[in-house]
């Protein structure tokens, strides 16, 4: 079962070009196309006529034409035209989907169209994503086959960052989310957290790191304009997560004594959008707010890495779930559970709530 009234990430806006784009989206198959105008739009994927899909067609001015038979549509579905006659049956009509951009991203809704125009719940924290003071690039998996619950698992799971990714993000030092109380501050040695109806937000701090994850002392170094820094630095974490499917990891690095403002920051952010029960599109952008253009094809390049060491292990996790969910086996359960436990509880309520509506 799918949350449908809400807004989620359909498409990277340079995705969008001459021709159409099939995706599906909580199992229903959907084509996204811009006109000539530059509009963009979503439709239903499949022609009225004979049912072929509409993404194998081409888009003719302001309109969508099927390259089976050539009948056109427009931008909010309807028939407007159909070769060789000039009555077009009425009921020549598909569903079209509302759209919108923000935060550097094409977003769609497909739930109930009469809540479509409230946009809260497009995450604010996702601002960083186009904010002119914070470069990066972007990345997704497109299908990535696993259920969109565990990639939200995964991603609270910061634990697993020791043995998944000890070159990069993973050390000792995310043992500390096992050390878990709620709170807003940050505490060194400890996670701190607090949920709202619809979020979650935790905090970690890290004083004094002699070691740990790689990618923090790079943060520094290149901060600094140096190849290296190999002394003690301190580390904050900050993680905001929205229902159902979004995550932002905001990490803050900086040589060992000195105030957070002086820190390197670097914004990591995930949006999954499900396909199917057993798939999902995973959108992520990666940004940071120091340094020239130059170091960014570098920096997305090592974020690519590290996202591509979670997929395998994802499709293979849920090759062993299998068609079920997780929790209806009864899984052993860690310390560091609990967050993503009570994620989970949250997108039940609303999916609850919208089932009951």
């Amino acid at each position: 079962m799918y949350i449908s009234n809400t807004w989620y990430i359909a498409a990277e806006p340079q995705e969008l070009g001459e021709r159409p784009l099939a995706r599906t989206f909580l199992g229903k198959p959907v084509v996204l196309f811009k006109t000539q105008s530059g509009r963009i739009a979503a439709l239903d994927d499949r022609c009225p006529h004979r049912f072929a899909p509409l993404s194998l067609g081409r888009v003719i001015g302001e309109h969508l034409r099927c390259g089976y038979h050539g009948a056109e549509f427009d931008c909010a579905g309807a028939c407007v035209a159909v070769p060789g006659q000039s009555i077009v049956p009425p009921k020549a009509k598909i569903t079209s989907y509302p759209l919108v951009q923000k935060h550097g991203y094409i977003w769609i809704w497909l739930g109930d169209p009469r809540e479509a125009a409230d946009h809260s719940t497009i995450p604010d924290f996702l601002y960083r994503s186009d904010h002119p003071g914070w470069d990066g690039g972007y990345g997704h998996f497109e299908s990535i086959r696993a259920n969109f619950n565990l990639i939200n698992d995964n991603l609270f799971d910061i634990t697993h960052a020791e043995y998944v990714h000890p070159e990069s993000f993973g050390g000792e030092e995310m043992r500390i989310y096992r050390n878990a109380k709620p709170g807003t501050e940050y505490v060194d040695g400890q996670m701190t957290w607090v949920s709202t109806e619809r979020g979650i937000v935790f905090r970690m701090r890290s004083l004094n790191m002699q070691s740990g994850g790689p990618f923090y002392r790079w943060m520094v170094a290149t901060s600094l304009g140096r190849d290296s820094y190999p002394d003690p630095i301190d580390l904050d974490m900050e993680v905001s997560w929205a229902a159902p499917s979004f995550t932002s990891f905001l990490l803050n690095s900086r040589p060992a004594g000195k105030p957070r403002e002086a820190g390197a920051e670097v914004c990591n952010m995930h949006a999954i959008t499900p396909e199917t029960e057993s798939s999902s599109h995973y959108f992520y952008r990666s940004v940071k707010n120091y340094g020239d253009s130059s170091l960014a094809a570098v920096f997305v390049a090592g974020v690519k890495a590290i996202f591509d060491q979670d997929k395998p292990l994802l499709e293979a996790q849920q090759g062993r779930v299998g068609a079920v969910d997780l929790f209806s086996q009864q899984p052993v359960s860690f310390g560091g559970d609990m967050l993503q436990q009570r994620a989970r509880k949250i997108n039940r309520t609303l999916l609850e709530r919208e089932n009951q509506g």
